[in-house]
């Protein structure tokens, strides 16, 4: 039950940031975070140290975010988080378990996947696009950034450390709250359009890892999506 309330605190602190006002949400996953180191330092409990990476995420957008599109944003928005991940990925129980590589045709197929992901939200999707997009140096660096901070960093975040954690709590309706949690993140956009196209992506690749056990054809599935979406496809249109 703490467990479930802490996936539902993260969410309401979500609509706040979305809904009513960025400062307010800003000081709920502020508290929320508080509560959950509070908890961690009191129990150990591992699930409450991976919840307190949704705020903290949240709380470093906020405050970092540029007023531009460019691949700083994604990259200093993203850094902190990114050392949180890695940072509790090492010797958290069954962390080798999503280390496998990709596996065939099928974890091919998972991949390259994100490359048709990427066309269709740029195609149907009101998506930022970078500043400068045809600048050959925002180009590489979009690219990069994009697939990692807004690709494989989701992944190993979301269908990585939540999911596995959750599991252990909440067996398969797991894949729902971590894409419950991943959706949540989304709110902001403001886009019912957004909202399901991530909220059904999330859920697929939330079951391929829970069934197969494998990250990497996923992250790299978002990875090649994000760029698509961000970066190649409003090039090349």
């Amino acid at each position: 039950m703490r467990v479930l309330a802490a996936v539902l605190a993260v969410v309401a602190a979500e609509l706040l940031v979305a809904l009513v006002d960025p400062v307010a949400g800003a000081v709920a996953h502020g508290l929320l975070l508080v509560v959950l180191l509070f908890r961690w330092v009191s129990v150990e409990d591992a699930t409450t140290l991976v919840l307190t990476l949704l705020p903290l995420g949240r709380l470093t957008s906020l405050a970092l975010t540029p007023q531009y599109h460019g691949p700083a944003t994604y990259a200093l928005t993203g850094l902190p988080l990114l050392l949180g991940v890695l940072w509790m990925s090492r010797g958290f129980p069954g962390s080798d378990e999503h280390t496998q590589p990709t596996a065939g045709r099928t974890g091919a197929a998972v991949a390259l996947s994100g490359i048709p992901l990427g066309w269709a939200a740029h195609a149907l999707l009101p998506l930022p696009v970078l500043d400068d997009p045809r600048a050959a140096v925002t180009i590489t660096a979009g690219v990069l950034v994009t697939f990692l901070f807004a690709g494989v960093l989701e992944e190993l975040l979301f269908r990585g450390l939540v999911l596995r954690t959750l599991e252990r709590a909440f067996g398969g309706w797991a894949v729902v709250l971590s894409d419950v949690l991943f959706v949540a993140a989304y709110l902001p956009v403001r886009d019912p359009g957004v909202l399901a196209f991530m909220a059904v992506v999330g859920l697929a690749f939330g079951e391929y890892v829970r069934r197969t056990r494998r990250l990497a054809p996923v992250a790299i599935a978002h990875g090649l999506m994000a760029a698509g979406a961000l970066v190649v496809f409003p090039v090349i249109a």
